[in-house]
């Protein structure tokens, strides 16, 4: 009974002691020591609990990242793949387009050398029609097959520009050139104004001409022949160094919704010039591709029966 005696008071003697415990935790402490039981300290077992849990926290976050990184060569063994069908596609389009043109160079190189007065003799005029006719479709073929190429690379974003310092008035002669031919056969007036003194370009010269005689080419074939009066301006903005370039008709011109839907591929408007002139709806696709690469972009401003003007601005120097 003594041995009692001594155990509880030791026991009563710790419970005071005790500071900063709670009473679960005496009342534990003195039913161990009265029953003879080593001491646990159960304000541990919170803190052991959360390494435990930290534990599988850590196996799991590792589980997870393993399985993002096999996720990841998964992705880049798809984009590598995506990459070369693309290369492949390239090749192959850029091959069937370089092979088509060989021998519509050498046609069109005859048929030019047949126009020619006294080249092979005195042409009837339906022979003059038939060099005529096999010259135009030869040209209107190396269109196709040039809008072909570049909707290809631009699609599959191989298609660079070659910059240089340049000016507008540099590019006119050969701009002039370009749809010559078309204005004479359609019966149509081009007038070019360009502003005085506007700014220099860091621009690539072949791609900025090609989106030119683009415009015009459209403007040139949806006006009705023999009324068409073109106009082709460059003008400075508000906007300092910035230029407006500008392409206007007075042609059939576009219900909004039609207008809403240029740059679609191969979208043309649901009109009797429209359907009765030749054409594949990639012209205005290939304008919108160049002039992205050029941080610029097609505005359009047209009314059915009163014509169109398609512009677009360039940073100067």
């Amino acid at each position: 009974m003594a041995h009692f005696s001594e155990k509880f008071e030791k026991v009563v003697i710790r419970r005071f002691k005790m500071r900063k415990r709670g009473k679960r935790a005496t009342m534990i402490r003195a039913i161990c020591t009265l029953r003879g039981m080593p001491m646990i300290d159960h304000a541990e077992s919170p803190l052991a609990a959360a390494r435990h849990a930290l534990s599988e926290l850590r196996a799991q976050l590792s589980g997870a990242q393993q399985a993002l990184e096999q996720l990841q060569t998964l992705l880049d063994q798809a984009e590598a793949q995506r990459n070369a069908q693309a290369d492949q596609h390239v090749k192959l389009v850029s091959t069937i387009v370089h092979e088509l043109r060989k021998p519509m160079t050498s046609i069109r190189g005859y048929a030019d050398m047949l126009a020619k007065p006294n080249m092979v003799g005195t042409l009837n005029p339906m022979q003059q029609n038939f060099i005529e006719t096999i010259r135009n479709n030869v040209i209107r073929m190396d269109w196709l097959l040039s809008d072909i190429s570049d909707i290809n690379k631009l699609q599959a974003g191989r298609l660079r520009l070659e910059r240089k310092m340049l000016t507008l008035e540099s590019l006119r002669e050969e701009i002039e050139s370009a749809v010559a031919g078309l204005l004479s056969e359609y019966g149509h007036t081009l007038t070019v104004e360009i502003a005085p003194d506007l700014p220099a370009l860091n621009a690539d010269p072949k791609q900025l001409s090609k989106v030119i005689v683009l415009l015009l080419r459209n403007a040139i074939f949806y006006t009705p022949k023999g009324t068409g009066q073109l106009l082709l301006r460059a003008a400075p903005t508000e906007k300092t160094g910035e230029l407006r370039i500008s392409v206007s008709d007075n042609g059939i011109g576009m219900r909004p919704e039609d207008v809403a839907r240029l740059g679609e591929l191969f979208f043309r408007a649901d009109h009797e010039l429209v359907t009765s002139t030749k054409g594949y709806g990639l012209g205005i696709p290939v304008v919108k591709g160049l002039l992205a690469l050029m941080d610029s972009q097609l505005e359009v401003q047209s009314a059915l029966g009163q014509g169109s003007t398609f512009s677009f601005c360039l940073q100067g120097i």
